[in-house]
């Protein structure tokens, strides 16, 4: 269960690991952990316990003793940053050592302490480590949502999500073709008994259009699923159907491209029986005759492009202050699919969309910076960010600085 403060807010956790009873029980007892906003969540005496007692509380702050049996401060420090890099350690020590303290710093130790120290004193410490925990507590939720955003259009093409999906739920109207007595018929034997005449290309010719080259596996996959495994298994029902996809490959490509054929031939043989004579060499070839197919529709449609991308632009320009700017609200304004628009995009601009957005964002951000007195959460609002602790992580992870580094850095330069 999360232990929830007085405000509302979660409680940081602690968790005190010291082998004397009296100061552990001063430092439980004369610190009102909860008022100040912190469940003391659990103590230990030895480190060798205390490991145990972390692996299963996992507190956001540890107090140990640097000296102790069976195990000191320092290997327990090793090990709970091993495993829970993101714990933050204050060292309790009576030992004025400089090679205690140096090996602390090593570990990643946050605090190196002497004793005695007073309640009030050692909160002090606490409150400015809890600070740093709650800002690793975000800055891992907004780099997930940064990574999950960058990862969208991999994902997509991973999984198959896509527009194909729109049109794929209704592919030959999801028609599988019966055999004929399977259990005793050879390969040749299993015949379906609907004419695959009945094939619409509209299909075929909807993905030729609007499909991306990367997609081409994933729509064969459902292609050849929709119309039936025995399609590809019967010999004689595999090469009809691979020669009603070379020409209709090859009549997109003349009548709907306005390209010759021999556009087509240069890049894919004309197809022969023995091609179609195994199911892998099917599918490749296959594979190539539609990836061909649409090089040649990106190279011809390269000026149609070079608008559409340059509309996309403009738009971007006027609505990056919105937060639901998208990839598929923008594919929609210039009716493009989002995949289809997200490759086109790539390819004119050298950029995936998320980083041009992002980039675009965070400069308008840095004008606002450098020309107005505004918040910093206000200029994330005004470059499309509600949120502004993502405003903020994005602007440190792009920039490398904090926002009030960069406005400080730039008023430095400005008076010399």
């Amino acid at each position: 269960m999360v232990d929830i403060g007085v405000q509302g807010r979660v409680m940081t956790k602690v968790f005190l690991v010291e082998d004397e009873f009296v100061v552990r029980e001063g430092i439980k007892n004369n610190i009102n952990w909860e008022s100040h906003g912190y469940d003391f969540c659990g103590e230990a005496s030895d480190g060798e316990v205390a490991y145990s007692m972390i692996q299963k509380e996992q507190p956001d702050i540890v107090i140990t003793d640097i000296k102790m049996p069976f195990m000191d401060g320092l290997q327990l420090s090793r090990l709970i940053k091993a495993e829970f890099p993101w714990i933050e350690i204050i060292l309790l020590t009576g030992y004025e050592d400089f090679q205690y303290a140096r090996e602390a710093i090593r570990i990643g130790v946050s605090c190196y302490l002497s004793k005695p120290i007073s309640g009030d004193n050692l909160l002090k410490e606490v409150d400015a480590l809890a600070e740093k925990v709650e800002e690793k507590k975000q800055e891992r939720k907004y780099a997930l949502r940064y990574e999950a955003e960058m990862q969208e259009r991999t994902e997509a093409i991973k999984h198959g999500i896509s527009e194909i999906e729109t049109f794929m739920a209704d592919f030959y109207n999801g028609r599988y073709f019966p055999t004929q007595n399977p259990s005793s018929a050879s390969e040749d034997e299993i015949i379906p008994e609907i004419d695959p005449k009945h094939i619409d290309r509209k299909y075929i010719k909807e993905f030729l259009r609007r499909g991306d080259e990367s997609e081409t596996e994933v729509y064969l996959d459902e292609f050849f699923k929709r119309i039936g495994r025995n399609a590809i298994k019967s010999t004689m029902l595999r090469q009809y159907v691979a020669m009603d996809v070379y020409f209709c490959v090859a009549d997109f490509v003349e009548n709907d491209l306005g390209a010759g054929r021999d556009k087509l031939d240069a890049k894919i043989a004309i197809p022969t029986p023995e091609i179609f004579a195994e199911e892998n060499r099917t599918r490749e070839y296959l594979a190539g005759a539609i990836r061909a197919a649409i090089e040649i529709r990106d190279n011809n449609y390269s000026g149609k492009y070079h608008d559409m991308v340059k509309e996309s632009l403009a738009y971007i320009e006027e609505h990056y202050s919105e937060d639901e700017l998208s990839l598929n609200t923008l594919a929609a304004h210039v009716n493009f699919s989002p995949n289809h628009l997200s490759a086109v995009f790539k390819q004119e601009t050298g950029q995936p969309f998320i980083k041009y957005l992002t980039d675009f964002r965070m400069e308008k951000a840095k004008e606002l910076l450098c020309t107005t007195a505004k918040k910093s959460n206000e200029i994330g609002l005004m470059v499309g960010y509600k949120d502004p602790h993502y405003f903020s992580y994005l602007f440190k992870k792009t920039q490398g600085v904090t926002t009030t580094q960069y406005r400080s850095g730039m008023q430095m330069e400005a008076a010399k």
